[in-house]
């Protein structure tokens, strides 16, 4: 039986480019290691050190406040550059690594 691939797709907001981070959204989050827990991101054969950060969020909708989770993109920007309306995805390779597509 063929395993079976996972993978996150986002389009990357204004924000989230302009910050260098991708947003993983809560429904999503059980696709990666819980948040705190280092993992790592390949991209172009070399691997980066990241981890999901909870950031405390007063934005617009029904729960204030709530929590946000993202990978930040800073480690390796020098070679991933993200812009407004890309579309990322992350595939997971196997545990705790991940491969930014």
């Amino acid at each position: 039986m063929a395993k079976e691939t996972v993978r996150y797709i986002r389009k990357l907001s204004g924000e989230e480019s302009n910050e260098r981070y991708i947003m993983i959204l809560g429904d999503s989050l059980k696709l990666f290691p819980k948040p705190g827990v280092p993992f790592k991101i390949k991209f172009q054969k070399k691997e980066y050190d990241t981890h999901i950060k909870v950031v405390d969020c007063w934005c617009m909708g029904p729960k204030k406040p709530h929590v946000h989770y993202r990978i930040d993109l800073t480690p390796f920007i020098q070679v991933f550059r993200p812009h407004y309306g890309q579309t990322v995805t992350l595939e997971k390779i196997k545990d705790n690594l991940y491969e930014l597509i």
